[in-house]
C-alpha cells in the first residue's frame, strides 16, 4: 500500500509538469521600478472623476458613473451642439420673446430685449462666461428652430460620445425632472469641446467680454467669468487651469467642470453636488494630485507575440480552391504612455481579420489590424501583413494545411483578446499524434483527471483484495477440535469447520 500510494504521488506530479517542454506560463510584463504614488486628496463632492483629456482614460474617480443634476454646466452640451452646427460665428441671433421671457427673473442673464441681436460668437461668450439663460434659448431657437428640437440634438450628441447616462431637457440646466448627467458624462462632454473647437477654450479661457452696443441697448456689456480658478487675485487662482464653466441650483448644488493643462499634460476634472466654494478649492487637490502621477510608456502590443494564418484561394476554370495558408504577422509594437501601475489586462484587443483572401497575395500587404482599447478609448492599432508572395499561379499545399476533398475550410476563430506578453512559439513542433494531443485543449484537458481516476480505481482493488484476504481467514477453524465459530462481516451466515 505504501509503494503504490508512492506511485500515485509520483504520477500526478509528473503529470502536473507541462507536457514535452510547452512553456504554460505568460511571461510578466517587463519590470519597471516602482515611483512613489500619491494619495488622492479628501472633498465633499458628490461624484468627482479626473480624465486624461488626451486619451479619456479615467485617472481618478468616485461616484463618477451616479446620476447627479449638473446645473449650467449643461451650457458645454450647449455650446458644443452650436458649434457643430455653425460655422460663420459672426451671423446673427435674434432674441426672442420665448427667449428672453422664459426663464426665472433670478436666474443668471445678460438683460436681453426681445429683439436684440448678437453675433454667435458674442453669444457664446456670454453663455459660457456669465452663464446667461436667455442666451442658451435664443441660440436653441437660432440652431434647430425650437427649444425642444435643439435639446434633441444634445442628446443624440452625448449618446455619440458615450456619455450614456445623460439626459438633457433644457440647454440652460435650470432644474427639470429627469435632467441628470454623472461626473464621468461631463468630462467626456468638455473633453469632445476642447478636442475640436480651439474657439471654445479661447472662449472659456477669457477673463472678461465686452458685448458692443446692440440696436436696443446703446452701452458696452461687459461679460465677466465666474470662474475664480482663471482670476488673479482670488483665493482660489489656478495657473493651470486653462477654462471651466460653472454651475449651482438648489437642487444641483455647485457643479464645475474644469481644463486644465501642466508640463504637457491636459487633465478634465468634474464635481458635481458640491458646496459653495469647494469645488474650486477641490478641483484644485485633484489636479495637483493627478498632475504628479507617474506615468511609463508601456508596450500595450508585443508584435512577436501575435500570428495567424488564413486560406488564400484561387480561382481556376470556374472553381475555388485552397492554394496556400498565408501567415499574418504585425508590423511594429504599439506603445503607450500609462500611469505607472496601469493593469495591462485591462486592455481589450479587437481583431480586424478576413476569413480568407484571393490570390494574388504579396508580402508585405496589409490584410488586417488590431485595435487596442483602454477603458473604451482607442489606443492604437497595428496592421497585419503578409508574410509570403502567392501568385495566381496553383500552390502547393501541405498534407497538414490541405483541406478534405469536399469539405469547406473552417473560418479560424477570431481572437478578440491578445496578452501583450505572450511567447511568440511556447512550444516545440513534434508531428503526427503529439502534434494533435498538444494542439487540442480538450484532449490535452483530460489527461490529469483520466490519471487519477485510472489510479484511484487501482488502489481501490488493492485494497478492497488485501482486506478481503485477511477477513476470508476468519472462515478457517485454527486449533485443535471443531466448533469454533466465526462470523463473516461479508456473509449472513457462519461458517464451521
Amino acid at each position: 500500500m505504501k509503494t503504490l500510494s508512492l506511485l500515485l504521488l509520483a504520477v500526478l506530479a509528473a503529470a502536473a509538469q507541462p507536457p514535452y517542454g510547452e512553456e504554460t506560463a505568460v511571461p510578466d510584463p517587463p519590470y519597471v521600478e516602482e515611483a512613489a504614488v500619491p494619495d488622492p486628496p479628501s472633498y465633499t463632492a458628490g461624484g468627482v472623476v479626473v480624465m486624461c483629456a488626451d486619451t479619456g482614460l479615467v485617472l481618478y474617480g468616485n461616484q463618477e458613473h451616479t446620476e447627479f443634476y449638473p446645473a449650467s454646466i449643461t451650457k458645454v452640451m450647449t455650446a458644443l451642439v452650436v458649434l457643430d452646427h455653425v460655422q460663420d460665428l459672426s451671423e446673427r441671433v435674434t432674441f426672442s420673446h420665448n427667449a428672453v421671457f422664459s426663464i426665472p427673473r433670478n436666474s443668471s442673464h445678460i438683460s436681453m430685449d426681445v429683439g436684440e441681436r448678437l453675433s454667435v460668437y458674442e453669444s457664446l461668450h456670454a453663455l459660457l462666461l456669465r452663464s446667461a439663460n436667455e442666451v442658451a434659448l435664443a441660440l436653441a431657437e437660432y440652431v434647430a428652430g425650437s427649444v425642444e428640437e435643439f435639446t434633441e440634438l444634445m442628446n443624440h450628441r452625448a449618446a455619440a460620445i458615450g456619455a450614456n447616462d445623460t439626459r438633457f431637457v433644457n440647454p440652460t440646466g435650470l432644474p427639470a425632472t429627469g435632467h441628470v448627467t454623472t461626473a464621468y458624462d461631463m468630462a467626456l462632454i468638455m473633453r469632445e469641446a476642447v478636442r475640436l473647437y480651439p474657439v471654445f477654450t479661447e472662449i472659456i479661457s477669457t477673463r472678461q467680454f465686452a458685448i458692443p452696443p446692440t440696436e436696443r441697448q446703446a452701452e458696452t456689456r461687459f461679460v465677466n467669468t465666474t470662474n475664480q480658478l482663471i482670476r488673479p487675485g482670488t483665493p482660489y487662482f489656478n495657473p493651470s487651469v486653462i477654462g471651466s464653466k460653472t454651475g449651482w441650483t438648489h437642487a444641483a448644488g455647485n457643479t464645475l467642470l474644469t481644463y486644465a493643462e501642466h508640463e504637457g499634460r491636459k487633465l478634465i476634472v468634474t464635481i458635481l453636488q458640491g458646496s459653495g466654494t469647494d469645488p474650486f478649492r477641490e478641483t484644485t487637490s485633484l489636479l495637483d494630485y493627478a498632475f504628479q502621477l507617474p506615468y511609463e510608456e508601456r508596450i500595450v502590443f508585443n508584435a512577436e507575440s501575435y500570428t495567424r494564418t488564413i486560406p488564400v484561394y484561387r480561382e481556376a476554370d470556374g472553381e475555388t480552391a485552397e492554394a496556400y495558408r498565408l501567415t499574418l504577422r504585425a508590423g511594429d509594437d504599439l506603445r503607450y504612455s500609462l500611469p505607472l501601475g496601469f493593469d495591462l489586462t485591462m486592455l481589450r484587443y479587437d481583431l480586424n481579420v478576413p476569413e480568407s483572401v484571393t490570390a494574388p497575395v504579396s508580402e508585405g500587404d496589409i490584410i488586417g489590424s488590431i485595435a487596442v482599447y483602454a477603458q473604451n478609448v482607442r489606443l492604437g492599432s497595428v496592421n497585419l501583413l503578409a508574410q509570403s508572395t502567392v501568385g495566381e499561379a496553383p500552390l502547393p499545399v501541405s498534407a497538414a494545411d490541405a483541406p478534405t476533398s469536399g469539405e469547406p475550410i473552417e473560418a479560424a476563430e477570431p481572437a478578440h483578446a491578445v496578452y501583450p506578453y505572450a511567447p511568440a512559439n511556447p512550444s516545440p513542433a513534434y508531428g503526427g499524434f503529439w502534434d494533435a494531443f498538444r494542439d487540442s485543449d480538450e484532449l490535452s484537458a483530460l489527461v490529469v483527471p483520466l490519471t487519477v481516476a485510472f489510479l484511484g480505481l487501482l488502489v481501490s482493488i488493492v485494497a478492497f483484495a488485501t482486506r478481503r484476504k485477511r477477513r476470508m481467514k476468519q472462515f478457517l477453524y485454527i486449533g485443535s477440535g471443531g466448533g469454533k465459530r466465526y462470523t463473516s462481516p461479508y456473509f449472513n451466515s457462519y461458517r464451521y469447520r
